[in-house]
């Protein structure tokens, strides 16, 4: 199998989530899926996970969470409300996606973009200026959006549209990025015999 670059999603409701007025606010805001036979809940949170290349089920996720900071570390997806669904990438692509994130790690939380309205595409045409220096506040969104464009899978138009709340980056990924359901649990068990 080649190189892929597989996209976490939790859907409001979820069990991993607690059951805060921020997450039910994101679910209410939601952009409304663009899969016809997706009747699930919204998308109210991404993260990355890079498999490693030895070990599928190994890797690093990288993410942000309200309030906190842009992680890149090991992380095990043990809870089954994760829906993980991989992006063919080259080996430069995937290269340049963690890359980006590193760089980002540590970064803070974009308030001003999570509460405030998108304006004009100041804060777009900021980020895509500065991709290569600058580390930059994130929320969760954002961060795979944008270190997809860095690594050449989302054109900048994509980007901008995935980046305003976790199910706009669900429909624009699924509909741009010739997804495949995938998993980055262990799923190795028993043979059957039939």
């Amino acid at each position: 199998m080649g190189h892929k670059i597989i996209v976490c999603y939790l859907r409001a409701g979820s069990a991993v989530l607690d059951d805060h007025i921020l997450n039910r606010a994101a679910a209410f805001m939601a952009p409304p899926s663009t899969q016809s036979s997706d009747h699930l809940p919204p998308v109210i949170h991404v993260e990355l996970f890079f498999p490693d290349a030895a070990d599928p089920n190994l890797g690093l996720s990288a993410g942000i969470h309200y309030g906190g900071s842009v992680f890149m570390h090991p992380k095990s997806f043990r809870r089954n409300d994760w829906v993980f669904h991989s992006i063919p990438a080259s080996a430069s692509q995937v290269r340049l996606a963690k890359a980006f994130c590193e760089r980002q790690r540590g970064a803070g939380f974009n308030y001003f973009g999570f509460f405030g309205p998108s304006m004009c595409n100041i804060g777009n045409n900021y980020r895509v200026r500065n991709l290569d220096t600058k580390r930059m506040p994130w929320y969760c969104s954002e961060l795979v959006a944008y270190t997809l464009l860095h690594a050449g899978i989302l054109d900048n138009g994509e980007t901008r549209d995935a980046s305003v709340h976790p199910n706009a980056a669900y429909n624009i990924i699924q509909t741009c990025c010739d997804t495949f359901v995938d998993s980055a649990r262990n799923l190795t068990g028993r043979s059957l015999q039939l």
